[in-house]
């Protein structure tokens, strides 16, 4: 797609046409634990009439799974099939290009090393060929220093998303791209991020829903995750402005922007 020029605003998500919906999480439809006011009631309308949608996050701590759950509490009608996560994208990776039994180096949560494990993956701090890095909150120097070790000694560095900034409760907190740089800086070797904004989550959400690239949209509210996502993918892009300030001056354009859903 040809980046537009600028992006037209809208009053309403309901001046554009399409029939299917992706769209992020965190700064979409929800900060922390709390809704964004009228974003329960528009996605409880697509529902109603038919539209599908699909959630497209670089959040790798928990599973589709504990997603669904947690929108289900919100009051926004989700199954696990309808979740795609940076997680997903991930292990796909790791199963693709790596034998089962490989060592993995995992920094990230308990529910990512449980994934990795469960697809037959070796969760080791001697032995990994690959260190893997997601949203740690307990992440140490120890940490760090093991994986800049491995990485030193040949191991691939590949992260679930490469995120600085996320999100959360009115405020923001550091996302896991902070953990990856810290590694990537010390070892001096530039990673492999498989999240947003790579176009393959969009890809997999799409053939989730049965939709179509030309039909859809994909509503987010980072410029260089969400936006550049959509537009590598051939999406139509909905930026909101209820997430992450855009950055003044960015060279990625949205199609279009809202105030919120």
């Amino acid at each position: 797609m040809t980046p537009p020029a600028s992006p037209i605003r809208l009053g309403s998500i309901d001046e554009l046409r399409f029939s299917a919906v992706l769209a992020d999480l965190d700064g979409v439809v929800y900060r922390g634990d709390e809704a964004i006011p009228g974003a329960v009631d528009r996605l409880r309308s697509w529902r109603e009439r038919g539209v599908p949608y699909c959630f497209v996050t670089n959040n790798a701590e928990k599973s589709a799974e504990q997603f669904a759950e947690k929108l289900m509490r919100l009051g926004v009608p989700c199954t696990p099939n309808e979740v795609v996560t940076s997680a997903d994208i991930a292990i796909a990776h790791l199963e693709a290009h790596y034998a089962a039994g490989t060592g993995v180096f995992c920094v990230g949560s308990a529910s990512l090393r449980e994934r990795v494990e469960a697809h037959g993956f070796e969760l080791s701090a001697d032995e990994a060929k690959v260190v893997l890095v997601g949203l740690d909150r307990e992440f140490s120097y120890d940490k760090m220093a093991i994986a800049v070790r491995r990485v030193l000694a040949g191991a691939s560095l590949v992260a679930t998303n490469a995120d600085l900034l996320r999100p959360i409760h009115g405020t923001f907190e550091p996302g896991a791209g902070a953990i990856l740089q810290s590694i990537a800086a010390s070892a001096g070797v530039t990673p492999r991020s498989l999240g947003k904004p790579s176009p393959e989550i969009a890809h997999v959400a799409l053939a989730r829903i049965g939709a179509r690239l030309e039909d859809s949209i994909l509503i987010g509210d980072q410029l260089e995750t969400d936006i550049l996502t959509a537009r590598t993918a051939g999406i139509r892009s909905v930026l909101v402005e209820t997430g992450v300030p855009a950055k003044h001056g960015s060279h990625i354009v949205p199609d279009y922007v809202l105030a919120s859903l």
